[in-house]
């Protein structure tokens, strides 16, 4: 059963991304991978270092915005490897009724957001610090599958390494959350 507060933020966030998907559509993969999903989730992940070591929050986005968002974008970037990939997408949608193109609109997204692990909200003792910690631990993971001579490394195992950095992500919300 899904605790109350974690089915909030669950909603939230779907509501977040489809008004978000409205306005921007397919901005968020139009240039590609690398270009456009890859460094989306870079400079998420390059934020919340900064948080990290010490720099103010920004007068428009917060550490819990910026969570979100990577959140949002690692659950996005999920459909989107499961759009260039059969395998990724019989592991990720085999038990859904839906059809690719998975990165299209926001039903791919929803499914996938409802397999996202929200910790308790009342438990736990990671500090946020552990949690960035812990993202910037999964980000580097992935990350090293474009680079250097085994680039770019196959969908499954980006996928793997995408999963792990959803998890962070999710567990940094709550964190942020309490």
């Amino acid at each position: 059963m899904t605790s109350l507060p974690a089915a909030s933020l669950r909603e939230t966030l779907r509501c977040l991304h489809r008004e978000k998907d409205a306005a921007y559509r397919d901005a968020w993969k139009k240039r590609g991978e690398v270009v456009s999903i890859f460094a989306n989730i870079a400079r998420k992940v390059d934020r919340l270092e900064y948080v990290l070591d010490g720099a103010p929050a920004g007068h428009d986005e917060a550490a819990f915005d910026t969570a979100v968002d990577l959140l949002v974008y690692c659950i996005k970037y999920q459909t989107y490897l499961a759009d260039v990939d059969s395998g990724v997408a019989a592991t990720l949608f085999r038990e859904s009724r839906l059809d690719p193109p998975f990165s299209q609109g926001y039903a791919g997204f929803e499914h996938l957001l409802s397999r996202v692990d929200l910790p308790a909200f009342d438990i736990g003792d990671q500090t946020v610090a552990d949690a960035i910690a812990r993202v910037l631990k999964r980000f580097n993971e992935l990350e090293v599958c474009f680079i250097g001579v085994n680039a770019v490394r196959p969908p499954a195992v980006r996928l793997l390494h995408l999963q792990s950095l959803t998890d962070a992500a999710a567990c940094l919300l709550v964190a942020l959350h309490r």
